[in-house]
């Protein structure tokens, strides 16, 4: 594995957004199907 500031500077940025999105996607589903049932019920 090269670790020099280049060649992983921009791949490990690049990874972490795309991890950052999913993580916020499947985040967020998750809880608009647990809120889905209670604002339901609630109204």
């Amino acid at each position: 594995m090269n670790r020099s500031n280049k060649g992983f500077g921009l791949a490990g940025v690049f990874a972490t957004v795309v991890i950052l999105i999913v993580a916020a996607i499947f985040s967020a589903s998750a809880n608009s199907s647990n809120e889905t049932p209670q604002v339901t019920q609630s109204q």
